[in-house]
């Protein structure tokens, strides 16, 4: 991206990937009157779908990046210089996937998906800043189906080897720890929840031995996360073990993540 500079000292900010989109909204700043605090970005949502007219996001969300160099020096006027903004990519994609470990047929049109969080405002240094909850609702859902030798119930297996799946897709903000996103699916027939966990909780057990790194940087680094949840005859929750990005996760004591 080339740019023209006077020689001199600059806190350089990127907001990256929003040409041509509008996911994401960022104010048009005004050379010598505009301050850095300003550069804000919001993400767009819309009013109506929730009851209680709260805001919502159902769309798949453009990627967004975010890149900041606190101090570069730039030489004399006319010369070519090179600098590299890291990025840190902001949305994620969420696919949540419901097994169903029996014979009976998980219906994508009977649940429905959300994940709420208050990740919509972010300051200029990918801080996120006080805004509303936001409730993010599937973009994408479909009915599949899997081998029953997936689940490692091999021995079950009768002629029909296929198990119901049903599938939905979230694009979300940015994760950030100090956060409490919220991933709820409720039965629309029964009006019971299905499950109710928190997000961040789950996604960083996933995060592999080793990688010498805090959990605000895993998440930062990872973008796509695939998490299967197993459902009993009842439609319930099997609560005794998820996975997460292949990763089996098992709890014996799972009370505190409900």
């Amino acid at each position: 991206m080339p740019v023209e500079v006077e020689p001199g000292d600059y806190h350089l900010v990127s907001w990256a990937g929003m040409e041509g989109e509008s996911s994401f909204a960022v104010p048009v700043l005004t050379e010598g009157e505009s301050t850095i605090e300003e550069l804000k970005c919001r993400m767009n949502r819309i009013y109506g779908r929730a009851a209680d007219g709260s805001a919502i996001v159902n769309e798949n969300l453009a990627p967004l990046f975010h890149g900041e160099v606190e101090k570069q020096s730039f030489s004399r006027a006319g010369r070519e210089q090179t600098v590299t903004v890291p990025l840190v990519k902001n949305t994620n994609t969420i696919r949540v996937i419901l097994q169903q470990i029996s014979d009976n047929r998980v219906d994508v049109s009977k649940f429905e998906f959300s994940i709420t969080d208050d990740n919509g405002l972010m300051n200029y240094d990918n801080g996120l800043l006080e805004d509303e909850t936001l409730t993010y609702y599937p973009w994408y859902t479909a009915q599949g189906s899997t081998d029953r030798a997936a689940t490692g119930r091999a021995e079950d297996e009768t002629e029909d080897t296929e198990l119901s799946v049903a599938v939905a897709q979230l694009t979300i903000g940015r994760l950030v720890v100090e956060n409490h996103p919220k991933l709820t699916i409720t039965n629309k027939e029964t009006g019971k929840t299905v499950l109710s966990i928190p997000l961040i909780d789950y996604l960083v057990m996933t995060e592999a031995e080793g990688h010498n790194m805090s959990n605000q940087e895993y998440l930062d680094r990872q973008d796509e996360y695939n998490m299967t949840f197993l459902l009993g005859a009842d439609m319930a929750w099997i609560k005794t073990q998820i996975i997460i990005n292949g990763w089996t996760v098992r709890f014996n004591d799972f009370g505190e993540l409900e």
